[in-house]
């Protein structure tokens, strides 16, 4: 059997070529041949999905935000040939913490994960998918810090960077539309749609979100002093924030408009943007 690696040379702070040898090594030792790429040398790829032997099984090594790079690359293709992730490969990855009870082995086929996604519609008309999360505000400026963090995007890292994230980040209003309800909040942290429990390397943002069904759930944090955040952070590793119930809120729909008073950082996936004003998400 062949077997294609195609990794992420910036995922995993750069060490994904440590995973690909490994990964190619314990291939080979079980008689399989195999060749590697790098995905970001990949410029045309409907072309290269075209000239692949549809028998070949394509192995991707790399985070979130690779997930979240491939799925939007992919989306306007039929993929014929099987695609795996290793399980453990990239940073932090919440994708496999979603699916971990139900996959198992090193390697995890992704087909059935990466089609029918949420997406953003852009103003252009442009729809960007999204594996996990769209998030506004805190969780996405505190992306922005981790993303420069000698450490990586670990739970430690993310937590100390949300910790100073929420000393520099400015409440803001903001309205939100859920399929068609609009509904004004005021003093926001931060809000995050979400298609999956987890963001920021193992945080439980969103405890009943499953990615299986049709259905996104956006979390609000607001009207909170800074101390009362500084509690709320380390509760979201377990999913116990929900006890703060005047602070934390919690909505599920399919059709969401978030419109925000301030620009805004955004994370997609934890792939961080700015500015951002408005957003509308579909599932």
């Amino acid at each position: 059997m062949h077997y294609l690696i195609l990794f992420n040379p910036k995922s995993n702070r750069g060490k994904s070529n440590d995973t690909v040898k490994k990964c190619a090594n314990k291939l080979k030792k079980n008689g399989h041949t195999v060749e590697s790429g790098s995905l970001l040398d990949i410029k045309d790829v409907g072309a290269y999905l075209s000239n692949l032997d549809k028998a070949v099984k394509i192995i991707i090594i790399g985070g979130d935000g690779t997930l979240h790079y491939l799925a939007n690359a992919l989306m306007p293709f039929e993929v014929v040939n099987d695609l795996y992730i290793v399980r453990k490969a990239g940073t932090g990855n919440d994708f496999l913490r979603s699916i971990k009870k139900k996959e198992k082995g090193s390697l995890i086929r992704i087909n059935d994960y990466i089609k029918d996604l949420p997406y953003e519609l852009e103003a252009s008309g442009k729809k960007r998918y999204f594996i996990n999360s769209v998030g506004v505000g805190l969780d996405a400026y505190t992306c922005y810090l981790v993303g420069g963090s000698i450490q990586g995007k670990t739970q430690g890292s993310y937590l100390k960077s949300a910790y100073k994230a929420f000393k520099e980040t400015k409440k803001h209003n903001i309205t939100l539309t859920i399929d068609g309800v609009k509904k004004e909040h005021k003093n926001v942290w931060l809000t995050l749609i979400a298609n999956s429990p987890y963001v920021g390397g193992g945080m439980k943002i969103s405890p009943k979100s499953k990615r299986e069904d049709d259905i996104l759930e956006a979390v609000v944090v607001k009207d909170a002093s800074k101390f009362v955040v500084f509690l709320i952070l380390p509760s979201i590793y377990l999913g116990f924030h929900k006890i703060f119930r005047k602070y934390v809120k919690f909505y599920q729909g399919k059709h969401f408009i978030l419109e925000s008073e301030l620009d805004n950082y955004i994370q997609y996936d934890g792939e961080p943007s700015y500015p951002m004003k408005r957003v509308e998400i579909y599932r």
